[in-house]
């Protein structure tokens, strides 16, 4: 389950006090505002116990409190074994052997003696509500979480100004059970007590609402949440969590906004992050940015040197006009790629560039590895740069290839009929000259 467990305090209530007070020891902070149930609740009528019992139960006390836990059971067998026992007697007889059994770690025994503590009539109000809400924490660490939600709607019944805990409770044993929905209200309601009775607010109860929020893809709560979250516990995933529901929700600019402040704080730590960043800043045409922190991830290692995020890093300067700081980064992601299609994007910015004979050697090499969108268009390219290079012969065979495609069909023989028009007119030049 996300977040800290509500603590099973079962050990807390069998060791918090004497095991012959009228109830079992009190485990109530966190579960009331700090006085008894008993105290507030009408009494019960109760049989009191009498002098032989008593006096063994306290020895049995006495054992136990110094770890001698045979003795503490041989003394619990002669009360066990005593005839005409009341129904007060036999509760605390019954609550004396949980306190063994638990501390046994023999936890199903445990259950079972506190189920006959409940067995009796006429129990201590007070014995009566702490012994529900312990059986509902064995309940809960023993996995039986039906049992445990019953047992825990049994004790609210009983019990007077809960605290926020059991609530929170309530709320674990729903997600357990798989219950989202139902989840949602307890939590709310245990920050309301809270508030109500001035106790400290909780991270976890907000974490805990959130996974119901998110589980039941109500993503505009989830959003409302962390927000709260981030308010008055500001972490690292939290701003990354909202930025990526930002994200999900279409809200892109408040999605860069919280990246940007966690990149300010220092807490984005992978290489995805940055990436993501990146390319949220290119999203927001702010490619400059977006370059410096691919440039330096890929530079010290933080970003994985792959193709993709060369391509970024390159997509990030050539949209900065800066087409000679993207050809390092093109030719990285060229050289990692099976397909030609980077080589033909780094041919074009050579093309750009006025880099003829580049233009040439990648476009070629993008040919070669094949696996093209769009082939003719990579002809088209070579053709350009071979016509620079007066390479005639060659640039018109790469515009026939291109003419093959429709799409480039018109541009292709426009420069065919070019390039025969240059060569021509070179021709005749070089006639005029020889003569």
């Amino acid at each position: 389950m996300p977040g800290t467990r509500f603590a099973v305090s079962v050990a807390a209530a069998l060791v918090g006090g004497s095991l012959l007070l009228d109830s079992a020891p009190s485990h109530a902070q966190g579960m009331g505002d700090g006085e008894s149930t008993a105290n507030t609740q009408p009494t019960r009528e109760t049989p009191a116990m009498r002098e032989r019992v008593y006096s063994r139960l306290a020895e049995a006390q006495a054992c136990s409190e110094m770890d001698d836990l045979v003795c503490a059971e041989e003394l619990l067998q002669e009360v066990r074994d005593m005839d005409g026992l009341n129904s007060y007697e036999v509760a605390q007889m019954w609550n004396f052997y949980a306190f063994i059994y638990f501390g046994q770690d023999n936890y199903a025994e445990a259950i079972n003696a506190y189920e006959m503590v409940l067995a009796q009539p006429d129990l201590p109000l007070g014995m009566e509500t702490t012994t529900r809400f312990t059986l509902c924490q064995l309940y809960f660490q023993q996995e039986r979480y039906q049992d445990s939600l019953d047992m825990l709607d049994q004790w609210f019944a009983i019990a007077e100004n809960p605290g926020p805990d059991p609530y929170i409770l309530r709320a674990q044993i729903h997600y357990q059970l798989q219950q989202y929905r139902e989840g949602i209200e307890p939590v709310l309601q245990a920050i309301e007590v809270a508030q109500v009775q001035g106790q400290e607010l909780q991270e976890n109860w907000y974490r805990l609402l959130n996974v119901f929020y998110y589980e039941l893809e109500d993503y505009p709560n989830v959003i409302s949440v962390l927000r709260t979250i981030i308010d008055t516990w500001p972490k690292r995933e939290y701003f990354i969590q909202l930025s990526a529901m930002y994200g999900q929700e279409g809200e892109d600019a408040r999605q860069l906004a919280l990246y940007e402040t966690a990149y300010e704080a220092g807490w984005l730590e992978r290489g995805n992050e940055f990436v993501q960043l990146a390319q949220l800043l290119l999203g927001a045409d702010i490619p400059v940015k977006a370059a410096r922190i691919m440039e330096a991830g890929l530079d010290d290692g933080t970003i994985e040197s792959n193709e993709n995020n060369w391509r970024v890093l390159a997509q990030a300067w050539q949209l900065a006009q800066e087409d000679v700081k993207a050809l390092p980064a093109l030719s990285r992601a060229a050289g990692m790629s099976d397909n030609g299609e980077i080589d033909l994007r780094l041919a074009q910015s050579h093309q750009n560039l006025a880099n003829w004979q580049d233009c040439v050697d990648t476009a070629r090499e993008g040919l070669r590895k094949g696996d093209l969108r769009r082939p003719d268009q990579g002809n088209m390219i070579l053709g350009a740069c071979l016509f620079e290079l007066e390479e005639y012969t060659a640039a018109r065979a790469a515009f026939e290839e291109a003419e093959e495609d429709t799409r480039s069909r018109t541009a292709a023989q426009s420069w065919i009929q070019y390039v025969n028009a240059e060569e021509e007119r070179e021709n005749q030049l070089q006639a005029a000259l020889n003569r």
